[in-house]
Protein backbone atom coordinates (compact mmCIF):
# COMPACT_ATOMS: atom_id res chain seq x y z
CA UNK A 1 0.00 0.00 0.00
CA UNK A 2 1.02 3.61 -1.39
CA UNK A 3 2.71 5.76 2.09
CA UNK A 4 0.17 8.69 2.41
CA UNK A 5 0.74 11.67 4.25
CA UNK A 6 -1.43 13.66 6.87
CA UNK A 7 -1.53 17.60 6.46
CA UNK A 8 -0.03 18.06 10.17
CA UNK A 9 2.87 15.57 8.49
CA UNK A 10 3.06 17.55 5.21
CA UNK A 11 2.76 20.65 7.52
CA UNK A 12 5.80 19.53 9.59
CA UNK A 13 7.63 18.68 6.39
CA UNK A 14 7.22 21.91 4.51
CA UNK A 15 7.22 24.34 7.42
CA UNK A 16 3.68 25.84 5.99
CA UNK A 17 1.08 25.83 8.59
CA UNK A 18 -1.98 23.63 8.14
CA UNK A 19 -3.83 26.32 7.40
CA UNK A 20 -1.68 27.46 3.90
CA UNK A 21 -1.82 24.23 3.07
CA UNK A 22 -5.77 23.82 3.64
CA UNK A 23 -6.02 27.57 1.35
CA UNK A 24 -3.89 25.98 -1.28
CA UNK A 25 -6.13 22.71 -1.32
CA UNK A 26 -9.16 24.99 -1.65
CA UNK A 27 -7.69 27.24 -4.25
CA UNK A 28 -6.49 24.23 -6.28
CA UNK A 29 -2.57 24.59 -6.10
CA UNK A 30 -2.33 20.79 -4.63
CA UNK A 31 -4.10 17.97 -4.97
CA UNK A 32 -4.52 15.55 -1.97
CA UNK A 33 -7.83 13.03 -1.01
CA UNK A 34 -10.03 13.86 1.93
CA UNK A 35 -10.71 10.23 2.91
CA UNK A 36 -13.29 10.12 6.18
CA UNK A 37 -12.99 13.76 7.02
CA UNK A 38 -9.06 13.84 6.91
CA UNK A 39 -6.69 14.89 3.72
CA UNK A 40 -4.09 12.26 2.88
CA UNK A 41 -1.59 13.11 0.40
CA UNK A 42 0.72 10.31 -1.97
CA UNK A 43 4.26 10.97 -2.45
CA UNK A 44 3.45 12.18 -6.03
CA UNK A 45 0.94 14.58 -4.48
CA UNK A 46 3.86 15.66 -2.32
CA UNK A 47 6.52 15.97 -4.84
CA UNK A 48 4.24 17.76 -6.62
CA UNK A 49 3.62 20.28 -4.28
CA UNK A 50 7.43 21.28 -3.66
CA UNK A 51 8.02 21.68 -7.62
CA UNK A 52 4.95 24.03 -7.53
CA UNK A 53 6.66 27.54 -8.34
CA UNK A 54 3.77 29.42 -6.43
CA UNK A 55 4.72 27.58 -3.59
CA UNK A 56 7.96 26.49 -4.00
CA UNK A 57 9.41 30.06 -2.81
CA UNK A 58 7.46 29.67 0.50
CA UNK A 59 8.66 26.08 1.32
CA UNK A 60 12.35 27.41 0.58
CA UNK A 61 12.14 30.49 3.05
CA UNK A 62 11.07 27.91 5.87
CA UNK A 63 13.80 25.59 4.95
CA UNK A 64 16.38 28.38 5.04
CA UNK A 65 14.47 29.44 8.60
CA UNK A 66 15.74 26.15 9.90
CA UNK A 67 19.05 26.86 9.88
CA UNK A 68 19.20 30.73 10.28
CA UNK A 69 16.82 29.30 13.69
CA UNK A 70 19.75 26.91 14.63
CA UNK A 71 22.82 29.16 14.65
CA UNK A 72 20.76 32.23 16.38
CA UNK A 73 20.08 29.49 19.16
CA UNK A 74 22.53 30.26 21.58
CA UNK A 75 20.77 27.97 24.69
CA UNK A 76 20.94 24.86 23.66
CA UNK A 77 20.69 22.53 26.57
CA UNK A 78 21.36 19.42 24.79
CA UNK A 79 23.66 18.18 22.03
CA UNK A 80 22.30 19.10 18.42
CA UNK A 81 22.58 19.04 14.80
CA UNK A 82 21.94 20.83 11.45
CA UNK A 83 22.73 19.66 8.29
CA UNK A 84 22.63 19.94 4.69
CA UNK A 85 22.46 17.16 2.42
CA UNK A 86 23.10 18.29 -1.24
CA UNK A 87 22.39 15.40 -3.11
CA UNK A 88 22.94 15.10 -7.33
CA UNK A 89 19.70 13.40 -8.23
CA UNK A 90 17.29 12.98 -11.55
CA UNK A 91 13.19 13.07 -10.89
CA UNK A 92 13.05 9.43 -9.78
CA UNK A 93 16.01 9.48 -7.85
CA UNK A 94 14.78 12.92 -5.77
CA UNK A 95 11.77 11.15 -5.47
CA UNK A 96 12.87 8.39 -3.65
CA UNK A 97 15.23 10.23 -1.53
CA UNK A 98 12.11 12.27 -0.41
CA UNK A 99 10.08 8.67 0.32
CA UNK A 100 12.74 7.84 2.30
CA UNK A 101 12.87 10.57 4.39
CA UNK A 102 9.47 10.78 4.98
CA UNK A 103 8.32 7.11 5.34
CA UNK A 104 12.16 6.94 8.11
CA UNK A 105 10.72 10.50 10.07
CA UNK A 106 6.73 9.97 9.99
CA UNK A 107 6.71 6.12 10.57
CA UNK A 108 10.31 5.61 12.78
CA UNK A 109 10.83 9.31 14.46
CA UNK A 110 7.62 10.48 15.16
CA UNK A 111 7.84 11.92 18.49
CA UNK A 112 11.71 12.71 18.19
CA UNK A 113 13.64 16.36 18.27
CA UNK A 114 13.61 16.30 14.32
CA UNK A 115 12.89 19.11 11.64
CA UNK A 116 13.19 18.00 8.32
CA UNK A 117 12.76 19.91 5.28
CA UNK A 118 13.18 18.66 1.81
CA UNK A 119 13.66 20.98 -1.74
CA UNK A 120 14.25 19.96 -5.10
CA UNK A 121 16.30 22.11 -7.74
CA UNK A 122 16.91 21.03 -11.26
CA UNK A 123 19.12 18.11 -11.17
CA UNK A 124 19.91 18.00 -7.38
CA UNK A 125 17.84 17.70 -4.20
CA UNK A 126 18.37 19.45 -0.70
CA UNK A 127 17.88 17.86 2.27
CA UNK A 128 17.64 19.85 5.88
CA UNK A 129 17.79 18.06 9.26
CA UNK A 130 18.13 19.70 12.67
CA UNK A 131 17.62 18.34 16.19
CA UNK A 132 19.16 15.66 18.68
CA UNK A 133 22.20 14.74 17.86
CA UNK A 134 21.25 10.96 17.90
CA UNK A 135 18.19 11.53 16.23
CA UNK A 136 20.25 13.45 13.19
CA UNK A 137 22.82 11.17 13.27
CA UNK A 138 20.66 7.72 13.12
CA UNK A 139 18.79 9.08 10.17
CA UNK A 140 21.38 9.73 8.17
CA UNK A 141 23.35 6.86 8.69
CA UNK A 142 20.21 4.87 7.68
CA UNK A 143 20.33 6.81 4.37
CA UNK A 144 23.63 5.71 3.67
CA UNK A 145 23.32 2.31 4.35
CA UNK A 146 19.89 1.96 2.90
Amino acid sequence: MEQKYTINQVSAMTGLTTRTIRNYLRSGLIDGEKTEGVWLFSAEDFANMLNNPAIKPSIKAKSNAVVFDFIADDRKKVNKICTILDLYADDEEGAEISQFFCDAINNDYGEADLTFKFEKYGRYVRVILSGGEEVVADLINRYYNS
